[in-house]
Parts: C-alpha cells; structure tokens; sequence
C-alpha cells in the first residue's frame, strides 16, 4: 500500500508540475506578443518569468511538505509568500530603476501566479487525500 500511495502523489506530482509548465509557456508567450511597447515588453516577461521560478520553487518545496505532513505543507506556504514577496519588491524595484513601466509587470507577474497558486492549492489536495487513502 505505501508504494502504491507514493506512487500515485508522485503522478499527481507531475500531473500539476505539467499544468504548472504549461501555465508558465502561456503565460511567457502573451508577455511576448501582447505588449506593443518594448519596455512593456520585457517588464512583463520579467513578471512571468519571476512567478513562473517562485511557482517552480514553491511546488517542489510543497512535494516536498506533504511526504511529511499538512503541517510541513503550511509552513511551506508561509515561507514561499515571503520569498513571493520578496520577488514582486525585487522585480519591481529592477524594472522601475531601469525606466520601465510596472504595470505590465505586475500584470505578468500576478497573472501568472494567480493560476499556479491554484495548481499548488490543488496538488497538496490532491496529496492529502491520497495519503488519507482516498476520497476523505
């Protein structure tokens, strides 16, 4: 039964870090094509890309919470919303020092993270339940 509930958190691992990817290409290929202005531009590529790093950052750190337990899981939320903030202030703080606007990335930046917030809420779930041992 314990390889069988590991193996089954290590599908619906992957199965969210491939929503997770595919939330990150959508997200990098809009960045690319939406803003008119080059400045605009690379801000919200900046935005994506910074989410799209904390949103890898902080599955990984999740998978690795909920081997041990709901409690390590919420741990691991406080402390990717710290590193989450630090990112927004530190790529702000980048793009308005080089005279780009930081509205697109803003945009880019939550735009992104709002979806693969979902996708993590949605993995510890899922991996809760499948060490509860099932539709708990």
């Amino acid at each position: 039964m314990t390889a069988r509930s590991s193996g089954g958190r290590e599908d619906s691992f992957k199965s969210h870090a491939a929503l997770a990817g595919g939330v990150a290409v959508v997200g990098l290929a809009l960045a690319a094509l939406m803003p008119r202005m080059v400045e605009n531009r690379v801000s919200a590529l900046w935005g994506v890309g910074l989410a799209t790093v904390t949103g890898a950052v902080a599955l990984v750190l999740k998978w690795r919470a909920v081997r041990q337990d709901l409690n390590a899981a919420l741990k691991v939320v406080g402390i990717v919303f710290g590193l989450r903030a630090v990112g927004v202030l530190a790529g702000l703080w980048g793009v308005v020092s080089r005279g780009m606007a930081a509205v697109p990335f803003i945009a880019g930046f939550f735009g992104v993270y709002f979806v693969l917030q979902w996708i993590e809420v949605s993995y510890v779930m899922a991996a809760s339940k499948e060490s509860a041992g099932g539709d708990e």
